[in-house]
């Protein structure tokens, strides 16, 4: 079903539906493009899947482009992402070469200057600005963590950064140093109306979880993340093997492949090489938004377990689904997850079995965990908010041009 605003008005409610459409109208008659790395997997792959229908629904031109990129050019922009997260890594020259290629590649195929506003999601489609003289007001959107970037990756990036007339980032902590460019804050979000947030019925989870082999005769933890040494997947099984030495339970560790992610299969192997002889460990590899919906809601409690992290909307989802969640201290993760109210931050991998124990022998306070968590998410990580985030940060980047040109 193609989303409509008005469908949000049973959970947010009139009043704030009127102010998004407020909002929206100094931006009619504007032409927006939304450009990104892949239409599949992740997390902004996601947001855009709704947020570009819901801004052509308030009356918004909104367009989506997909950048085309050979695997040379993913590797090395999954390099750059890991380095931008503290990975050491080097951008050597012939790094830099295929980059610009396709970064050019990409500037002469989509066609995007002729919109008003274009917005580049990530670093893969960071440099295409360098192929259009720059008439457009353009805004860097970036949705990993840069609280402690490699400086080399950094440096050559820089340039590119400061082309642009704003940046978007998910958190304080990433403010980008020595560019001029405003910086914006404005968290992600989910929809609640998508195939994996709507409410389903215990029956029917029951029965998608059956058909994979995982029943619900004993308590699940999960993660559902991509399979990436960031989510430290390895982790999750030392605690769940801590966990079960004293609560019988099982773990299902979730992720899908993106296009543009290349590292993803190799994690995946080692993690079931890791996991294959217990029976009551299940590693799923596939896009299917139903059964990530079935898992997050029938899970007793959910890790997110990053060591970086840009936001963890997977926090934001089994909150929403009244699951506790217990998640590191990176990135987005404390935004969602309010420490002993709607789940808990762990130090380290003793406190996770400890809190995890807490929760699995304690049902009043895991559905007390899971009932404020739904509503902090209700409050302030849904994609109507989003929306309307951007929407009055784009009048203002109008308006700032306007005054300027004046």
């Amino acid at each position: 079903m193609i989303p409509k605003l008005n469908d949000y008005q049973r959970i947010i409610g009139k009043k704030a539906v009127e102010k998004i459409r407020q909002s929206a109208e100094p931006l009619k008659g504007k032409h927006i493009v939304h450009v990104n790395s892949t239409s599949m997997g992740g997390g902004v792959a996601e947001i855009l899947n709704t947020l570009v229908f819901l801004m052509n629904d308030v009356g918004i031109r909104t367009g989506w482009r997909v950048m085309v990129g050979s695997h040379s050019f993913f590797k090395i922009t999954k390099g750059i992402h890991n380095s931008l997260q503290g990975q050491p890594w080097k951008m050597s020259d012939s790094r830099k070469k295929i980059y610009l290629e396709y970064a050019k590649r990409n500037s002469i195929m989509t066609h995007i200057a002729d919109h008003d506003l274009i917005v580049i999601h990530d670093p893969q489609p960071l440099g295409m600005i360098d192929g259009y003289e720059k008439k457009s007001l353009w805004v860097w959107r970036c949705h990993i963590d840069l609280s402690c970037p490699n400086e080399n990756t950094l440096q050559f990036l820089l340039p590119f950064i400061r082309k642009y007339d704003g940046v978007i980032i998910s958190s304080e902590k990433f403010r980008i140093k020595n560019i001029d460019a405003p910086q914006f804050i404005i968290p992600p979000s989910i929809d609640p109306l998508s195939t994996k947030n709507r409410k389903i019925s215990h029956a029917k989870a029951k029965k998608l979880l059956s058909k994979k082999g995982i029943e619900l005769d004993k308590p699940i933890i999960s993660q559902i993340s991509r399979f990436d040494p960031w989510k430290n997947p390895f982790g999750v099984l030392r605690m769940y093997n801590k966990i079960k030495e004293k609560k019988d339970c099982k773990l299902v560790l979730m992720g899908d492949m993106a296009s543009d992610d290349p590292q993803g299969p190799l994690i995946y192997h080692k993690v079931k090489q890791k996991s294959e002889k217990d029976p009551d460990v299940h590693i799923i590899t596939e896009k299917n938004d139903l059964l990530v919906n079935a898992l997050q809601q029938e899970s007793a409690l959910v890790f997110q377990n990053s060591v970086r992290e840009g936001f963890a909307l997977t926090v934001s989802e089994a909150l929403w689904k009244r699951t506790p969640v217990i998640g590191t201290d990176v990135g987005g993760i404390p935004l969602q997850i309010q420490d002993g109210k709607t789940g808990f931050i762990m130090r380290n991998e003793e406190e996770g079995v400890e809190k995890a124990l807490l929760i699995l022998n304690n049902d009043k306070l895991r559905l007390a965990l899971g009932e404020a968590g739904h509503e902090h998410i209700k409050k302030n990580f849904l994609i109507t908010r989003q929306l309307h985030d951007y929407l009055n940060l784009f009048n203002k980047m109008f308006e700032s041009r306007s005054t300027k040109n004046s």
